[in-house]
């Protein structure tokens, strides 16, 4: 009688607690729709059809100088070694994720001595066990010794696939760091090219400079000569002489541009001062970009900055799921099993000193409900602000990739603008300088010619640098291409 009424009450337990989890789960909240990014068939007029997508960056970038830069940067910078780092704990994190799906085990071991007083219930009822038609081998020892050698595991089973949204969410946050490590790989990609490119024009306007020094020489001796035969004054004499000091100071501090530069490049490649080796300008200049971005919806799956949103936006939703499955009531398996006894030499004996336990426990969330119903609420604020994140960042993308693509375009019609201005200013150099020998032209037109003609050197040379740069820019823009 006694047994059917505890199985009917263990019965009852079990359909209110299951009734129990029912009536929570039934009151969780839901999920919130997804939503999608729409954007346009090209980003520029209708010609875009191939993708920078598939174009390593050894056939985008033609300078072998740079090339091997970009692998030296990729081998030993370390910025890129530190997001390898990341994706090690983050996949660290995913194997502990996943752990979750099995039994916790744990093996311990103990041994000890204890004696009970006199006067005591333990004591007398050690005593009063201690009776006569019990073997000799079976009486409790006074002071009594425990040894006990067991496994303990504890198993929750997974039946709303809360445990699986968790590890989802984790596998989302690795492959995160896969994708910002690959980011890091295209932003140094694209800034040790910028780099190079920035030196490369250094260069050519340290070149310019000298040209420019050197003819202002000849000018000061020509009007020292002309000044000692009375034919020009002082002031002419003067004015060249302060033009040549000027440039000799623009000099100076294009060398420190050039070695300031240098050691900026060095750091990226993970080197201390080095020698960097480097094509001519010329040769730079006229260096041939793909400049097909491809369509926008391509982005989605090229650019790391976006995968890296998107991953994120996936973990959140992931993560919503498990909060809202809290609510729900949880399976827990648990026992133990091993050996005891308080005797040494009978501990591994079997099945006298054999030991187990099992029990299965169904846990319902009630008075914990707030601090659930906390965590769902935060869950769903993230997912949120992932997905806004999402958004912002592939119209801020797209934008980007619009903007580079019509700079580069408009910048290469300028170059040809610019260069036609420089042969005009150089005949005009040559020009002023005749004139000025037979007395039709006076020192300001010469100086104002020399003027000219070094603004639109310089001006060419930043055009062109910032021509190169900016595909450096758009190859990072739409994804960094295959690696």
């Amino acid at each position: 009688m006694m047994k059917r009424m505890m199985s009917n009450k263990k019965k009852i337990c079990a359909i209110l607690a299951v009734f129990i989890g029912v009536a929570v789960g039934c009151k969780a909240p839901s999920l919130a729709p997804s939503e999608q990014v729409d954007l346009p068939d090209t980003f520029v007029g209708d010609t875009d059809t191939l993708t920078l997508a598939s174009v390593s960056w050894k056939d985008f970038f033609p300078d072998p100088y740079l090339i091997a830069y970009i692998d030296t940067a990729l081998a030993g910078n370390h910025s890129l070694q530190k997001a390898m780092e990341q994706i090690a704990m983050a996949q660290s994190q995913l194997k502990a994720s996943k752990s979750a799906f099995f039994p916790e085990l744990e093996l311990g071991i103990g041994g000890g001595v204890q004696r009970f007083g006199e006067y005591t219930m333990d004591g007398v009822g050690n005593r009063t066990t201690n009776t006569p038609d019990l073997p000799a081998d079976q009486h409790i020892p006074d002071p009594y010794g425990n040894f006990d050698l067991g496994l303990n595991f504890q198993w929750e089973i997974d039946i709303w696939g809360k445990l699986t949204d968790r590890k989802r969410a984790d596998a989302m946050r690795w492959m995160q760091s896969v994708e910002a490590h690959r980011l890091v790989r295209t932003l140094l990609i694209a800034e040790v090219a910028t780099q190079y490119y920035t030196l490369v024009g250094l260069d050519q306007k340290e070149e310019i400079l000298k040209d420019a020094i050197a003819k202002t020489e000849e000018d000061c001796e020509l009007t020292d000569e002309l000044m000692k035969e009375g034919e020009v004054s002082r002031l002419s004499a003067d004015q060249f002489h302060s033009r040549r000091l000027q440039l000799e100071e623009m000099l100076l501090d294009t060398k420190q541009q050039i070695s300031e530069a240098e050691q900026a490049f060095a750091l990226l490649l993970g080197k201390l001062s080095m020698e960097v080796e480097r094509s001519d300008f010329e040769t730079v200049s006229a260096s041939h970009f793909p400049v097909e971005a491809g369509i926008p919806a391509q982005l989605l799956r090229n650019r790391p900055d976006i995968r890296v949103a998107e991953l994120e936006l996936l973990a959140a939703k992931a993560d919503l799921s498990a909060a809202r499955k809290a609510f729900f009531p949880s399976l827990v398996i648990g026992g133990s099993g091993g050996f005891n006894a308080f005797n040494l030499q009978k501990w591994f004996m079997a099945p006298a000193s054999l030991v187990y336990d099992m029990a299965a426990g169904i846990t319902a969330p009630i008075f914990k409900r707030r601090e659930i119903q906390s965590l769902w609420e935060i869950s769903q604020s993230r997912q949120k602000t992932a997905l806004l994140d999402y958004h912002y960042t592939v119209l801020q993308s797209y934008q980007e990739v619009v903007n580079l693509v019509t700079a580069s375009e408009q910048m290469s019609k300028r170059k040809v603008l610019k260069q036609e201005e420089s042969l005009i200013h150089r005949r005009s150099i040559s020009n002023a300088n005749e004139l000025f020998k037979t007395g039709f032209a006076g020192y300001l037109e010469v100086l104002s010619a020399d003027e000219r003609y070094l603004n639109c050197e310089l001006e060419r040379i930043e055009m062109n640098v910032a021509y190169c740069r900016l595909h450096a820019m758009l190859y990072r823009a739409v994804g960094g291409g295959c690696f």
